[in-house]
């Protein structure tokens, strides 16, 4: 396993001297316990508790569709860990408001605007308090695998509307190649498709229209057609046979051993498809990045952009430590690291220049140019409307729902959360 090189840099000081006493921290990570995440997040661990004698980090890695089930259980129990992943977004505003979570005091919070994202660090902060620190910000696009494109004579490059993208799709079938793999188990990842469909059509401003229940809210004539554009996609058949019984981690290692033309994912999928792959993953040199296509009529722009701005967050009880951790996880050191190893593009200003895998640099471009980025829509709606988002998403993907009746249903949702 590669493990990227962390060394105790004088910024590490800062936490010498600070914890003596035998203190275990416990941080719950969303599914990073493979390359080249886990060699960044090991390394990071034991250079910390190098420089802090006595306290130790308990760093524990769990699916995400279960750490999105279980964690409101955890964070309720004397189980909850002292620090945890967050998307940021609804989900998160929900556990401050509930109590769940630690706020940051106010000289911590200057002082590490400093040196951290100031953006990504007022994702994780709710009605003026901060509870967290950023790591990464993250985009959605359509990787391709330029093999696959060369041998059915597909330039993905000219792919710039919907329609073009259907006609890829139909071109792979009919040369025998799956269009798109996806890990429907987990719904979240075909809700991509329904969200940058919807984005697409309806734009800023329509998205934040239905988030405030105004034109309908979720069921008006743009949220009808993204369902009807989302339909049109599926009844072409584009998954893997049986891919509503794959999930993410599945459908990911089935993309790093080459099996589908397309995959609509995000950044991180770079290194999670390699440590899912069996023989390694693609290279760079196989791989291309393209946005998510114009819908005809469309109020969207093509440099509008889905993804996330995540972090950790410290739970209600988390100790100083924790604190001490926090910064250093997601601070300066640490993230230069992931940028030059290609594991994930930081938030860190300093960090970002780093950058130097060819795929992450078109992932950091599409985000540089973004001219409105909205959050994971499972995320963004909180725990109710943004799990209904990820059902219908799946349920139209198995043909268990109508877009008529999907469009009600969340409007339905958001009305009552």
């Amino acid at each position: 396993m590669k493990h990227v090189s962390l060394t105790l840099a004088a910024s590490l000081a800062f936490t010498a001297g600070t914890a003596f006493a035998d203190v275990t921290v416990d941080v719950l990570s969303i599914n990073r316990d493979s390359t080249p995440w886990l060699g960044l997040y090991t390394d990071a661990v034991a250079s910390f508790e190098a420089a802090n004698p006595g306290v130790k980090v308990n760093l524990q890695f769990m699916e995400d569709e279960a750490f999105k089930q279980k964690l409101p259980t955890l964070l309720q129990s004397d189980a909850a860990p002292d620090m945890f992943f967050s998307w940021s977004g609804g989900v998160f505003y929900e556990q401050a408001e509930q109590g769940f979570l630690r706020a940051l005091d106010d000289a911590t919070v200057a002082e590490w605007k400093q040196d951290l994202s100031a953006g990504g660090m007022a994702a994780l902060s709710h009605n003026g308090k901060y509870y967290g620190a950023p790591e990464a910000s993250q985009n959605v696009a359509i990787w391709y695998n330029k093999d696959h494109a060369a041998a059915l004579g597909i330039d993905p490059t000219s792919i710039k509307t919907y329609d073009d993208l259907l006609g890829a799709v139909e071109t792979a079938k009919a040369g025998g190649v799956t269009p798109f793999v996806v890990g429907g188990q987990d719904k979240w990842p075909l809700h991509f498709f329904y969200s940058l469909i919807a984005m697409r059509i309806m734009g800023q401003e329509g998205m934040a229209a239905s988030a405030a229940g105004e034109n309908g809210g979720f069921n008006n004539e743009d949220w009808l057609r993204a369902g009807q554009e989302y339909m049109r996609l599926i009844e072409l058949e584009p998954f893997q046979p049986g891919f509503m019984g794959v999930k993410y981690d599945g459908a990911t290692g089935l993309w790093g051993d080459g099996a589908a033309l397309f995959h609509l994912m995000g950044d991180w999928d770079l290194g999670a498809s390699r440590g899912a792959a069996s023989n390694g993953g693609l290279s760079d040199d196989q791989l291309g990045v393209i946005p998510f296509p114009m819908i005809e009529g469309g109020k969207g722009a093509i440099t509008d952009t889905l993804g996330g701005a995540s972090g950790f967050v410290l739970t209600k009880d988390a100790p100083d430590e924790a604190i001490d951790f926090l910064k250093y996880f997601m601070g300066v050191d640490v993230q230069k690291a992931a940028a030059s190893g290609g594991v994930y593009i930081p938030t860190v200003p300093s960090a970002g220049g780093l950058v130097e895998d060819v795929i992450l640099k078109q992932f950091a471009a599409i985000g540089g140019a973004s001219t409105y980025h909205q959050l994971f829509l499972d995320q963004f709606f909180g725990s109710e409307l943004g799990g209904a988002i990820n059902d219908v998403s799946a349920q139209m993907a198995t043909g268990d729902i109508t877009p008529e009746a999907a469009a009600e249903l969340l409007e339905e949702t958001r009305a009552f959360q």
